[in-house]
């Protein structure tokens, strides 16, 4: 049986375009589960949701349901009638592993040093250290009960700690969760990728290249059309393995109790879309679909960001969000107030050093360059494996560019950048210089240093990646966890140094669930023991080394 209790309110308004509009959801579900938890002392059955994430890489609303008349994506859309469509989802830059960092953290990767991309110059090994009692929101959704799967990306600028997910790899799957446990479980598509361009560039075209309406900031030529044709067909393969994972759920029978998730990583991944500040690389699809299809067909236009995302679950999961998360709620008993502003920034991509940052509203955006030296466009080599992005920049050094596509190329490139997103989408037209928008050039400064730099970003404004890498590993060195302490009592093995730092994982007799040798159980309390049991103990942490096998045997 199904038990439900809802909250919700609803402006049925209608918006241009004749959609509704979700403008207040406060979701406190108790339904059904294919498992269920008993709380303790009362003896009641409390259920809980699963939850099915789906990520695509690298591409902006390339979408049908999002307005884009050449996309093919017939089963996105088809789900976004029963879902609710997030208009306004920002990531903090267009590149996957510093938006990953939030999208595992709740945090906003500049503010800990993770929003350098790759390559680092000053270390051969690098992982980000976020502060002390910094989790993987999954790990926080294992110690409440959940079966946790990751297939297979993790990207997200540390080493995967064993206490994030009991499944993690391409063989990972929510289908092996035990019967009474819920899942989280993420799913990673990367046929969009930035690299599948020039991968796929000789498979078959779903979407004539003509068809194709281009931004005004490229050229119009066939070796850009033919490259952003490849791009629609590869969201079109994405739209495919979309259909499967969720067809693969209805089968289940589980289904009935999942929240399904979806969205992308980064915006892209075409040139002036990946890396960028700007809606073509921060702007991306998000859509959320509850089991009983609340708020179906629905338009969401609050202002989100990818900080928002681990709390939202946490929040529908009934789970405390923790008080070191930048992000907020959108959903759920701890749905959070709505933002006014979302923000950006870049640092270095590859062996390229920039530093940006950005403030947007509903209506504006203000970016400041603290580099602008050279041009904003990059020449990334792994880019420029790219036909069209190769293109660009030859036709840049001819002169053969007419205005609007040589902003991007132009150096010095503007110090600060002022753009209304709603009469300029594109983001070509700089108001920062017209005297009709300097109040408001003005505000925007104001709400850039008070609500982005000061709360979130002083030491990342004042210092350079070095210090970051100092911060993380003195002198150089990849710190390590400490070894886990343990007392043995009443059949009973309490680690003592279980601290909200560490994270503590265990094996009894050589297994963890469902008998795997490779699974490592989460420690989140007292472990029963009987004489003969052999207990294998270690510990971890962000950013960490794990410490030693501690083996207890009794």
């Amino acid at each position: 049986m199904i038990r439900m209790v809802k909250e919700l309110f609803w402006d049925n308004n209608f918006l241009a375009g004749g959609s509704t509009r979700l403008i207040l959801s406060s979701v406190a579900l108790i339904a059904s589960a294919s498992t269920t938890t008993v709380e303790a002392g009362n003896g009641q059955e409390k259920d809980k949701y699963n939850f099915l994430v789906i990520v695509c890489e690298d591409i902006s609303c390339y979408l049908g349901c999002y307005g884009d008349p050449v996309a093919v994506s017939p089963h996105l859309d088809n789900f976004s009638k029963d879902a609710v469509l997030h208009e306004s989802m920002f990531t903090c830059v267009g590149v996957s592993a510093p938006s990953r960092y939030s999208l595992i953290t709740g945090r906003h990767s500049s503010t800990d040093g993770a929003n350098y991309m790759r390559v680092n110059n000053f270390i051969k090994e690098y992982g980000v250290v976020p502060p002390d009692g910094v989790k993987c929101f999954s790990e926080l959704m294992r110690e409440h009960g959940y079966y946790t799967t990751n297939n297979a990306k993790t990207d997200y600028q540390f080493g995967v700690p064993v206490s994030a997910w009991d499944e993690q790899g391409n063989k990972a799957h929510w289908k092996h969760a035990p019967e009474d446990m819920p899942f989280l479980s993420i799913f990673n598509l990367g046929i969009t990728h930035e690299s599948q361009i020039w991968e796929q560039t000789q498979r078959e075209l779903y979407v004539k290249p003509e068809d194709i309406k281009l931004p005004p900031y490229y050229p119009d030529n066939a070796v850009v059309r033919h490259d952003m044709a490849v791009m629609y067909s590869n969201i079109k393969r994405m739209d495919d393995q979309f259909r499967q994972l969720l067809e693969e759920l209805e089968a289940s029978g589980r289904a009935e109790n999942t929240i399904v998730i979806f969205y992308s990583d980064n915006g892209g991944p075409i040139p002036r879309g990946k890396r960028e500040l700007m809606d073509s690389g921060t702007r991306v699809p998000f859509m959320i679909r509850f089991p009983d299809r609340q708020g179906k067909g629905t338009k969401n236009e609050n202002m989100n960001m990818f900080v928002d995302i681990p709390a939202t679950i946490l929040s529908l999961a009934d789970i405390k969000i923790p008080s070191y998360m930048h992000g907020r709620a959108m959903y759920g008993k701890q749905k959070g107030k709505q933002r006014k502003f979302v923000f950006g920034a870049t640092d270095r991509f590859d062996a390229n050093i920039e530093k940006r940052a950005s403030i947007r509203d509903k209506r504006y955006q203000y970016i400041y360059n603290y580099m602008n030296e050279t041009s904003n466009y990059k020449p990334v080599a792994y880019r420029l494996q790219m036909p069209m992005m190769k293109n660009m920049v030859e036709l840049y050094q001819k002169g053969e560019l007419d205005a609007v596509q040589r902003l991007w190329f132009d150096a010095p490139a503007p110090k600060e950048e002022l753009y209304d997103c709603v009469k300029d989408p594109h983001q070509i037209h700089n108001l920062a210089a017209d005297p009709a928008y300097q109040s408001l050039l003005e505000r925007m400064r104001k709400s850039f240093k008070s609500e982005w730099i000061r709360p979130y970003n002083k030491e990342w404004e004042e210092h350079d990646e070095q210090f970051f890498i100092n911060r993380s590993w003195p002198q150089g060195h990849k710190p390590k966890a400490e070894n886990p302490e343990y007392v043995v009592k009443n059949n009973k093995l309490k680690v003592l140094n279980a601290s909200g730092k560490l994270s503590i994982t265990y094996q009894i007799n050589g297994k963890g669930l469902n008998n795997d040798n490779k699974h490592w159980m989460l420690y989140t309390d007292e472990i029963p023991v009987k004489r003969g049991d052999v207990v294998k103990i270690r510990a971890n942490r962000i950013g960490y080394k794990n410490s030693e096998i501690v083996t207890v045997s009794l």
